[in-house]
């Protein structure tokens, strides 16, 4: 299935207007990353053609929400939640792949403006502590996401083959988060980025899986009482077999 989109691709590249830029066509092996009881990952192609020599960068971004950062202190020796900031919009998720190192491919300032790198990503945040604070939560929020496997400084190859095609495999771990993905993909020549296209990828729950997640976030009231019922009559069950034992 994947040879054939591909040869597909190769083929509407000639009919992809644009007069001196370079071109370049892009799909992935599945529309979307479904996550079913007994999840543990799982990994899509990536691939592509392009018109002419150049570099890709692919980067794999989302869902954006809202990250709280707690600073853990330690009162009457006891470690409490303190001092927090919230970052907003942050993408809960990160990667990149890269033809070449970053270095090789175009400036720090490039890079910085295409948010391609995880130094990159663009964290705002409303708090009025001082800038040296605000920079010890970021990474503090980075270092989490690194330790959850969500994000990665680890760049990905993606092989091109005749200067045409091209292809890499873009992972996600069992606990990657629901929602709304973009998959940006870059061509450089000389250092610039002259061309780009985006995919929207969802990931979602499906089956009994996503039945019950829906449950729980449409319906919270009656399923947590659901859960507290389940929780009496478990206790005592347990109760009734350790009586008896």
């Amino acid at each position: 299935m994947a040879e054939r989109r591909l040869a597909l691709l190769i083929c509407l590249l000639a009919f992809i207007p644009g007069a001196q830029a370079q071109r370049l066509a892009v799909d992935l092996s599945s529309s979307e990353v479904a996550i079913s009881t007994g999840f543990s990952g799982a990994e899509l192609l990536l691939f592509g053609a392009m018109e002419g020599y150049g570099d890709i960068v692919v980067t794999v971004i989302g869902p954006h929400r809202d990250e709280v950062v707690r600073r853990k202190e330690r009162l009457m020796g006891i470690w409490v939640n303190g001092a927090s900031v919230t970052f907003k919009g942050a993408p809960a998720y990160y990667r990149i792949a890269a033809s070449r190192p970053l270095h090789e491919i175009a400036t720090p300032e490039i890079l910085d403006q295409l948010e391609i790198g995880v130094a990159e990503i663009e964290l705002f945040t409303r708090s009025v502590r001082n800038p040296a604070e605000i920079i010890e939560f970021r990474k503090a929020l980075i270092r989490n996401k690194k330790r959850l496997r969500l994000y990665s400084e680890d760049i990905f190859d993606i092989k091109i083959v005749r200067d045409l095609l091209f292809r890499s495999s873009i992972p996600f771990p069992a606990n990657v988060p629901i929602g709304d993905y973009e998959v940006n993909v870059y061509l450089f020549k000389d250092g610039k980025p002259i061309s780009q296209q985006t995919i929207s990828l969802p990931v979602r729950k499906v089956g009994l899986e996503a039945q019950l997640y829906n449950f729980a976030h449409d319906q919270a009231p009656w399923y947590g009482a659901i859960a507290i019922v389940i929780a009496l009559i478990a206790g005592w069950l347990a109760g009734v077999i350790f009586r008896r034992a």
